[in-house]
């Protein structure tokens, strides 16, 4: 892919590229890198299906009668404190993050509406005004990059804090990055002699200040600092270009790529957090092949993610949020598919969550089991954990639950989920 100084420009502008927290909400455009703490929320889009993940039921008997699932009880497999369904690559996914994983299961998403139960368990509200919990994570970040919210998808709603960044496949970012070369990888296939492009930035600067003597309203200003950022190859690009891994990955798996771009953008200091989506967990039809097809994808993607940060040095520093929208239904409709069902469930993983643990449940019925408040542990008398209890404790992971970015839209109270 070849862009043009004007092509990547008109292409910067409608993906949000060069856009970052409105200066009238939050300081300057930082030029210090961003260090970390890293966010990852990856979205099973559809509505996955946790009894055949994390949550597992099977039939006790071959002629069982509406099974929830057709693998037997017996063959569901364990793995430290976690049921696992027998799905292929589900137990080597547990076995090698069992210390890490937290699995809550029984989440009750209180809707079965793709788009409401994205927005509940993305931001803990049902409210559609209210932004996703990696939007206000990013717009309150110090210092906070240009490209602070990295999204591929999912609910990625930012009410206005921050503008979310939409950038191209990782294979791209070369090219936009050196809009002065020929060749992205080559420094000296310049497209003018490095005497006309000194010329040239200087005759920019030297406009850029007479601009700013003209620019009455702050934002104008940090327009025109934006616009030549974009101008030239000293930008956060550049910076994320240095960190992609020589080869990328085109696999089927579309995950893969997204986690490579993530982590570059976390390692190269330009992005605080990253929405990345996987869909086919819609499956109304042909469920059991469907859905197993999807869970092992992601799973392999989630594993995909911690490699990459790994390979960057970063794994220390990412929180990884793994969810979906609602489940699936206890029984199959028919054309062996499952329709929507609102009990669901949630993995995480990252510093400042203790792993090892399973947290909450459902009954043979796939209903949500409630649990005491307080030591969390299953209790008939207790509370129905929802989107809502789980974005609030990762908002006070994040140490933004009383920002004044975040006290406008508030969630509810939290439950001690994660440590």
């Amino acid at each position: 892919m070849k862009l043009d100084r004007r092509a990547f420009l008109r292409l910067a502008g409608a993906t949000g590229v060069v856009l970052g927290c409105p200066p009238w909400l939050r300081g300057a455009h930082a030029s210090e890198p961003f260090t970390g703490p890293y966010w990852v929320t990856i979205d099973a889009g559809g509505g996955w299906d946790p009894t055949m993940l994390c949550d597992p039921k099977g039939k006790a008997t071959e002629d069982a009668v509406s099974p929830i699932n057709n693998f037997m009880v017996d063959d569901i497999l364990s793995v430290g404190p976690f049921q696992v369904a027998p799905v292929d690559g589900h137990q080597s996914f547990f076995e090698r993050f069992r210390d890490q994983l937290l699995v809550i299961n029984g989440i009750d998403a209180q809707t079965v509406s793709h788009e409401t139960g994205n927005r509940h368990t993305w931001s803990g509200s049902t409210d559609p005004n209210v932004p996703a919990l990696a939007a206000l994570i990013a717009a309150t970040s110090t210092p906070l990059p240009t490209l602070g919210f990295l999204s591929y998808g999912g609910y990625d709603r930012t009410a206005g804090l921050i503008a979310p960044t939409r950038i191209p496949d990782a294979g791209s970012i070369s090219e936009l990055a050196y809009p002065d070369r020929m060749s992205a990888t080559d420094p000296e296939s310049l497209l003018y002699p490095q005497s006309t492009l000194d010329r040239l930035q200087m005759a920019r600067a030297q406009r850029l200040a007479r601009q700013r003597q003209d620019a009455d309203l702050p934002r104008v200003a940090r327009a025109m600092d934006m616009l030549e950022k974009a101008r030239s190859g000293d930008n956060e690009l550049a910076e994320l270009a240095i960190h992609l891994p020589e080869v990328i990955d085109n696999s089927s798996n579309r995950l893969k790529g997204q986690a490579e771009m993530a982590m570059a953008a976390f390692k190269a200091g330009v992005t605080v957090s990253a929405n990345l989506s996987l869909g086919g967990f819609d499956t109304h039809d042909n469920h059991d092949s469907s859905q197993a097809d999807a869970l092992t994808t992601l799973l392999e993607g989630v594993a995909y993610v911690m490699d990459e940060a790994e390979r960057q040095g970063i794994a220390d520093k990412v929180i990884v949020l793994v969810g979906s929208e609602f489940g699936r239904t206890p029984y199959y409709n028919e054309d062996l598919g499952k329709d929507h069902w609102p009990i669901t469930s949630m993995m995480l993983m990252g510093p400042g969550i203790t792993g090892g643990r399973v947290i909450g449940g459902t009954d043979d019925e796939f209903l949500a089991r409630t649990v005491d408040p307080v030591t969390l542990a299953l209790d008939p008398s207790g509370v129905h954990i929802t989107p809502a209890h789980i974005n609030a404790a990762l908002r006070e992971l994040a140490g933004i639950a009383d920002d004044p970015l975040v006290q406008p839209w508030g969630v509810g109270s939290s439950l001690p989920l994660l440590s």
